[in-house]
């Protein structure tokens, strides 16, 4: 934290605090329980779909995580962190899209509940999406839950909109 005294003993001007942002290529000392307590949170707070197996998306989010992380191939880990905690993960992967262009693909974005709407996420996301240029991707795309996609759009500016929606059958 910066905090600036003056002569005035009782006056300090302090900024709060900013989180470092950026690619992971490892999962940090010490960070382990916080990024599974974010993945309960994304879960509870993402609107899954109803028939999504809790236990095996929570499993399953935990090992896209530590692949990202360490074995990386077209797999990314943006942690921001600040102070020892854990403020935001983005998961995302490098791969075709439809039209067989590069795609820069968001699979999870997880924003620790009082950070969201603050500027620096802002700025988070124009650094992902500088990374989707500069790997020659086409296109950034987001996956959202139905429930907030339309939320998804408001944040992310002019241009996104929704192209599918995945239709499901329980086999």
């Amino acid at each position: 934290m910066f905090s600036v005294e003056s002569v005035i003993p009782e006056f300090k001007i302090i900024e709060a605090d900013l989180p470092s942002f950026g690619l992971a290529k490892a999962i940090p000392d010490g960070m382990g329980e916080q990024i599974q307590k974010a993945v309960i949170d994304f879960m509870g707070s993402s609107g899954l779909p109803e028939g999504i197996d809790k236990n095996g998306f929570y499993y399953q989010t935990l090992q896209s995580i530590a692949n990202s992380a360490i074995v990386g191939q077209g797999r990314e880990l943006w942690l921001g962190i600040c102070n020892g905690q854990l403020y935001t993960y983005i998961l995302a992967i490098i791969g075709p899209d439809f039209d067989g262009r590069l795609s820069y693909m968001v699979t999870q974005a997880w924003v620790r509940e009082d950070q969201r709407g603050k500027p620096w996420v802002r700025e988070a996301w124009k650094k992902v999406r500088q990374r989707a240029k500069d790997t020659l991707c086409s296109h950034f795309a987001v996956l959202s839950s139905k429930a907030n996609t339309d939320a998804y759009c408001r944040f992310l500016g002019k241009g996104f909109h929704k192209v599918s929606e995945t239709l499901k059958e329980e086999l």
